[in-house]
């Protein structure tokens, strides 16, 4: 039986926030909608650290636009996207890659003008939120794809400008506990 775990937002003004090195993948069947549910994931766990509020829905607007793309570009029947979040980086990746594909001939690639106008919808410097760069659109000899983009989160010490402690230096983040690492034993 599968328990759920509470979620806990980690506050804006804690330490620890700027330290975060976080990363969620999860898989798709590749089918209208999905890239929609994408979307709503990755609003989710990006609301799940922080209130980044137009950042997070642009992100989810990003990731839309990108599970699009494969659904409609892609040839396996399952894709993957993974949320990168390092202090305040999010780096995000859609790709089928490494799944199994139809016995059939690949698709032929898309124009080059279907992936140019992607990267300029991505990197629409009039979106709302976040600002995406470092776009990137793959695509293999085998018919698979690859995106990839990033963008800045809002950094916890200039969201936290009115309050009393963000002035304050802030202590090291505590040691990591490596008592669970594959290599310990118990």
């Amino acid at each position: 039986m599968a328990k759920l775990a509470a979620i806990s937002r980690l506050p804006l003004s804690d330490p620890r926030r700027s330290t975060l090195d976080l990363s969620w993948t999860f898989s798709l069947h590749r089918a209208p909608g999905s890239d929609d549910l994408a979307a709503r994931m990755t609003c989710a766990a990006l609301d799940t650290l922080g209130p980044y509020g137009e950042v997070s829905a642009r992100l989810a607007d990003a990731v839309t636009l990108a599970c699009g793309y494969v659904v409609d570009h892609g040839f396996a029947h399952r894709y993957r996207v993974t949320l990168g979040v390092d202090g305040t980086r999010c780096t995000v990746s859609v790709t089928d890659y490494g799944y199994d594909k139809p016995l059939a001939v690949p698709p032929a690639p898309p124009h080059s003008y279907a992936a140019t106008a992607l990267c300029q919808q991505l990197a629409d410097p009039a979106g709302n939120g976040a600002h995406i760069d470092g776009v990137q659109v793959h695509h293999a000899t085998d018919g698979a794809v690859l995106i990839r983009f990033r963008a800045l989160l809002p950094d916890a010490a200039t969201e936290t400008a009115g309050d009393s402690a963000a002035g304050l230096p802030q202590p090291p983040p505590a040691a990591p506990d490596h008592s669970r690492s594959p290599g310990a034993r118990g």
